[in-house]
């Protein structure tokens, strides 16, 4: 048997997706010698070993994107009352409090890059086994291209909102002296490129897969559109902060001149809703084809009152019932299915974990624990009162609070955790609760909670894409758009709350319907790694500031965003760190990660560091 082909079928996807123990290991891929390359890309299960090896990798890679993505936020604080794992914990501590340094292996990229090695290696012989394949169709090639595209511009956009500016290649890499050529591209640029090769596929990959695991968790149309709305939404922001290209002059004398930015918020609205069309589309077709249990949905009024179609929220139908009649559990059926059973009706995309492979989350115990185990990361309280405008009533019926707000998890009842927004509680959205009503204490407590090692990570469900459509109509303001952002977080804040709660709201100004929408963000979607993300798009739109940007002195250095945003939000929860943190952020690149010093040494320093984090000893 020849050897090579044995080792593609049997263990090639194993060897890939090793962890990189080292920088000199950045990009590094098997099979490194080119001549085994050349013999190995014969037929469609070689495409298929790399596709799929690119998902495993990139499962490798989640505690990075919740470090990148969520733990600088105003969300979280550190438990200081922790007895082990302490200098994971010190490490968190500094990052929260901004002391980044680039010697935090958090800031090593590689493991990023490996997954956009894999996927460069699928584009780049996809053709090849096409020829080399009877069997495999032109058809199917196009929609892995499409797939692998996207999957790789969804790292590439994870790397430019951790990073900022860096290097950017489609071309494969086999060796690790290939590196060494590598400069970096400014973040608008690759933004741009990213854009550019996602549009030049979307509506070209698979709508649906033939079962459920892999509609969820393999790219898919609807995710591509979803990608779409997500960096769209990021280039209105940096654009608008920057002042960039302000006029984009319309070919068609009939419509007004509106600012580039502007045209992006248009685009994030049409491909949002081409996402939510194409999931309900999808969950049609499962439904009526393989039988699949479908749950009550409800769109509170969004397709008759504002013409929104197809925001099928799973109906949390017995949430008012179960709490009112201080019921012993309460049921919230959209919790349940979208974080317990996983895979639900409003998933868009993601990442798998199972027991039949053995292939465990256990990034998320280093976050929040386990049964046995304490949490790295508590929720800020202040943070939750100022979703809620400090109404304690309408913190205690958010059934979101409930599983973001808990204290003493346990599987004993004796020992429930009571949901306490007067401390810092734990999130347990990935533990898997019930919640029950004391009637003595009028209190809501979640039981019988077991952390599941199996969970799936979701990087993109329908409520996400709802409210960056949302954003994109506050983002463009004015009276008819002010209206469809309402509406659109309240469905959301309805849904998952007692007596169906509209969201709190103050002002009427473009200012404050971006906030609601932040404001909803971080109680939807707290846990998921999106709320960091979310503060520096905020501050990137203000932009501003009195010096110019030291690498694109054109435009401003984005002082003014920062200052804006931390007095904002983070004061929320780090009130004596307010000016601190102003000072040690700076400007824009302080909203951006440092380079890992082995990084830079790999590239012989090609790439500058963050000259905020500039610190290197």
């Amino acid at each position: 048997m020849n050897k090579i082909k044995y080792i593609s079928h049997i263990a090639l996807a194993a060897l890939m997706v090793l962890s990189v123990s080292s920088c000199d290991d950045w990009l590094t891929i098997y099979p490194q010698n080119k001549v085994v390359e050349e013999d190995f890309w014969e037929d469609r299960n070689d495409l298929d070993g790399v596709r799929y090896a690119a998902y495993t990798q990139m499962a490798n890679t989640l505690e990075k994107f919740i470090i990148w993505g969520d733990l600088r936020s105003d969300s979280y604080e550190q438990n200081m009352a922790l007895t082990d794992k302490i200098d994971i914990r010190n490490i968190y501590t500094k990052i929260i409090y901004a002391q980044l340094d680039s010697t935090m292996s958090q800031y090593d990229w590689g493991g990023v890059y490996t997954t956009i090695n894999y996927c460069n290696k699928v584009l780049a012989h996809g053709e090849e086994v096409l020829e080399n394949d009877a069997q495999f169709t032109r058809t199917e090639w196009n929609q892995i291209k499409a797939e692998i595209t996207a999957l790789r511009a969804l790292n590439y956009f994870y790397l430019l909102r951790a990073f900022k500016d860096i290097p950017y290649s489609t071309e494969v890499v086999n060796s690790d002296k290939e590196v060494r050529y590598f400069d970096y591209s400014l973040q608008l640029d690759v933004l741009d490129t990213l854009i550019n090769d996602v549009e030049s596929v979307k509506g070209q990959a698979r709508n649906r897969f033939a079962n459920t695991s892999d509609t969820k968790g393999l790219i898919t149309n609807t995710a591509i559109y979803a990608l779409l709305a997500d960096m769209y939404l990021w280039r209105s922001a940096l654009r608008e902060g920057r002042n960039a290209d302000s006029i984009l002059v319309s070919q068609d004398t009939a419509v007004a001149a509106m600012k580039w930015w502007e045209a992006d918020a248009q685009k994030v609205i049409e491909y949002s809703q081409a996402s939510i069309d194409a999931l309900a589309n999808q969950e049609s077709f499962s439904s009526t084809s393989f039988g699949s249990m479908v749950s009550k949905t409800d769109d509170y009024d969004l397709s008759k009152s504002f013409g929104i179609q197809n925001c099928n929220l799973i109906a949390n139908e017995d949430l008012t019932a179960d709490y009112t009649n201080k019921a012993s559990i309460i049921t919230v059926n959209s919790y349940d299915e979208i974080f317990g059973t996983g895979n639900s009706s409003e998933s868009i995309f993601e990442l798998q974990f199972n027991t039949t492979d053995k292939r465990e989350n256990k990034v998320l115990s280093s976050f929040w624990g386990t049964d046995n185990t304490a949490s790295q990361l508590l929720v800020s309280n202040n943070a939750i009162k100022k979703i809620y405008n400090d109404n304690e009533t309408n913190m205690k019926q958010d059934s979101r609070t409930w599983y973001s707000a808990t204290f003493n998890v346990s599987s004993t009842a004796s020992t429930r955790g009571k949901v306490d927004l007067n401390n810092s509680p734990a999130c347990v959205k990935y533990y898997r609760p019930e919640f029950s009503y004391d009637v003595q204490s009028s209190s809501v407590y979640a039981l019988d909670a077991n952390y599941y090692s199996y969970n799936n990570f979701i990087f993109y469900r329908l409520t996400d894409v709802m409210l960056m459509q949302a954003e994109a109509y506050a983002v463009l303001g004015g009276s008819a758009n002010n209206n469809k952002c309402k509406a659109i977080v309240n469905a959301i804040h309805k849904r998952s709350t007692v007596n169906e709660v509209a969201a709190a709201s103050t002002g009427t100004k473009r200012e404050d319907y971006i906030k609601l929408v932040m404001n909803e963000r971080q109680i939807e979607l707290l846990g998921e790694g999106k709320r960091w993300f979310d503060l520096v798009r905020y501050a990137e739109r203000i932009g501003g500031g009195i010096n110019p940007d030291p690498r694109e002195p054109q435009y401003m250095d984005g002082a003014t965003g920062v200052q804006t945003m931390v007095g904002t939000f983070i004061a929320n929860t780090y009130q004596s760190m307010e000016s601190t943190l102003k000072n040690r952020i700076k400007n824009r690149y302080g909203l951006y990660s440092p380079i890992h010093y082995m990084e830079l040494k790999a590239n012989n320093y090609l790439i500058p560091q963050n000259p905020v984090w500039d610190r290197e000893k």
